[in-house]
């Protein structure tokens, strides 16, 4: 892992973001870190926490839970075993941020060896609904593949390759006989979820036709683009600088090809966003120290 060097002499004692002092005590419950598992809502990464406590610490949760280690309403972290189980928001604004504090943290604690993926839904181009989605790099939608960011008014553009080896760990860890799908592709993030994506269901009308958005559809398909969302491109871009091993693990609701709704019921979004939980553990379940 590499971070700022500038750190060493800033003697910092409050995160600000994860509102978390770092006293000792705190910084003891966030040592021995080897994975960070990401989603978008609060409520998704305490339901991971409980699944991980129970499958891999065998922990009974009817009478004990994960806690919530920070005191903010803007992001949730639970920790279980080796673990991490953090949300991060919508957006790669949101994203970005808590991967600083999250960083500055863990490297705070005295960890150096560790990953993180994120897990969450996406719009499938060209996939079933409930397909799974590993990601081995991101686009942005003019279909760089780097992300735009500044510093002031200075532009700088990034390179968003996910590690392809935790790619592949996570892809031999599958079962034979999962029920349902888990290709390897590229994602685009888009800036936000109507628009930037060229829905025709959101407040404001988008100005692009729909031929225009099929060719577009056509054209990115051969690029092995099969979903949308709206972190990868942070997400790579800040693990690549760092030096941190990270992937997106993400489930199609619906397919773009198809339209913009989400037209499937209660019952099987439910189903739909337990498989990118599932395959991360099985992940989890196959490394030998956790």
């Amino acid at each position: 892992m590499i971070v700022n060097p500038n750190l060493s002499a800033l003697n910092e004692n409050f995160l600000y973001l994860l509102q978390l002092d770092l006293n000792q005590e705190n910084l003891a419950k966030f040592s021995g870190i080897k994975h960070v598992i990401m989603q978008g809502s609060s409520k998704r990464a305490e339901n991971l926490a409980v699944k991980l406590a129970s499958k891999i610490s065998k922990i009974d949760t009817r009478f004990f839970k994960p806690i919530n280690l920070v005191n903010t309403s803007n992001f949730a972290v639970y920790r279980v075993g080796n673990i991490l189980s953090v949300s991060h928001g919508m957006g790669n604004v949101t994203i970005d941020a808590l991967l600083h504090e999250l960083t500055k943290l863990l490297h705070y604690a005295g960890n150096q060896d560790f990953n993180y993926i994120r897990v969450g839904t996406s719009g499938g181009i060209g996939l079933a609904p409930g397909t799974i989605v590993v990601t081995k790099q991101s686009f942005m939608p003019n279909l760089q593949a780097h992300y735009t960011t500044y510093e002031l008014d200075k532009q700088i553009d990034l390179p968003t390759q996910f590690d392809a080896k935790l790619v592949e760990e996570i892809i031999n860890a599958q079962p034979t006989n999962l029920p349902f799908n888990v290709v390897v592709g590229n994602s685009i993030a888009a800036d936000d979820f109507y628009l930037g994506q060229c829905r025709y269901d959101g407040a404001m009308k988008a100005r692009q036709t729909h031929e225009w958005r099929n060719e577009f559809f056509k054209k990115i398909q051969a690029l092995d683009i099969y979903n949308f969302e709206m972190e990868s491109t942070a997400l790579a871009a800040f693990c690549g600088q760092a030096k941190i091993p990270a992937t997106m693990i993400a489930v199609t609701l619906l397919n773009r090809l198809d339209g913009d709704q989400v037209t499937s019921t209660a019952e099987q979004l439910g189903e739909y966003s337990d498989r990118s939980h599932e395959v991360v553990m099985n992940y989890l379940l196959s490394q030998e120290a956790i």
